[in-house]
């Protein structure tokens, strides 16, 4: 048994639940809360919901993506893989599609709060517990790829390095990293949209999150020590133009916009920030606004 098997055993965090808070009294409070009651991990910085209706936006997040994207795996593997990482895996769907691609490589999935509601899993797939923060409970050099994807709202700005470093520490010499990060990246947007993106990418500083760190990445990969350093952007046109990804991307976005609603009712009235997103199909269908993330793949010296 590999010895990352030692790990199998998932650790549950604790969890609050809260509802999006108002500006008109205790009572509406209260029946807001009761609507909208969402479920939020303690003791991590992560900012989104962990609860049921969050397992069905990283669902289709995933299938948005991957209607983009085409392919799980961007960087240029040298050989069949032996064994996968995939750090903060989500729902799983990533690494359980992973591992039915190659059904001769290990290959795990980590995250603060393991996926349980998958209804078949390979044998060569399983999950764990562990937070890159405080690092990973594997062996260094024990990984041919370590993918990480959309961890901006759960990695401090100031943590990046560090955690840059551990996922490097896992990859065998000549292995790869591939990290997929997005934020508030847009082509043609309207006055609403560019709205949206100062006022969350404000939030988000505020918040300790780095808002360009897709941006940023490259550079912060290459000071961890990778090399052969490369990022590609995917685009997808929000809403029914962009065909399925775009139908799933403008549902994504909603969604995580709606989550955010108790965090940025700091920023603005909670009415007038709904009325904001409820405004932003129709607009990104008159401007034909484009989403974008960002892939950056480097590949560790050695070998």
């Amino acid at each position: 048994m590999p010895l990352w098997g030692l790990f199998r055993r998932t650790r549950r965090l604790p969890a609050i639940r809260t509802g999006e808070l108002t500006l008109r009294g205790q009572d509406a409070r209260a029946e807001e809360e009761q609507q909208w009651q969402r479920r939020y991990l303690q003791d991590v910085p992560y900012v989104l919901p962990k609860d049921e209706a969050e397992i069905d936006r990283l669902n289709f997040q995933h299938y948005a993506l991957m209607s983009v994207q085409k392919q799980h795996i961007i960087a240029p593997l040298d050989d069949y893989p032996r064994a996968i990482l995939d750090v903060g895996c989500g729902t799983g769907l990533w690494a359980r599609e992973v591992g039915q691609r190659y059904p001769l490589c290990q290959v795990m999935g980590v995250d603060v709060e393991p996926p349980e509601r998958l209804p078949t899993v390979p044998a060569n797939v399983d999950y764990v517990y562990g937070d890159v923060l405080k690092g990973l409970p594997f062996p260094e050099n024990s990984f041919d790829l370590v993918h990480q994807r959309l961890l901006i709202l759960a990695v401090p700005a100031s943590a990046w390095p560090q955690v840059l470093r551990e996922l490097l520490r896992l990859v065998r010499p000549g292995g790869w990293l591939q990290l997929t990060e997005a934020g508030m990246y847009f082509n043609q947007p309207g006055p609403r949209s560019a709205h949206l993106r100062d006022l969350v990418n404000r939030a988000i500083a505020g918040w300790g999150f780095d808002p360009l760190i897709a941006l940023n990445m490259p550079t912060l990969l290459r000071q961890a020590g990778a090399i052969a350093v490369e990022k590609r952007t995917y685009g997808v046109v929000m809403g029914e133009a962009g065909g399925q990804g775009g139908r799933l991307l403008e549902k994504d976005m909603l969604a995580v916009m709606s989550a955010l609603t108790e965090r940025v009712a700091s920023f603005m009235p909670v009415e007038e920030w709904r009325e904001l997103l409820a405004s932003l199909p129709e607009e990104w269908r008159n401007y034909g606004t484009e989403f974008q993330f960002h892939v950056t793949i480097g590949r560790k010296p050695g070998r």
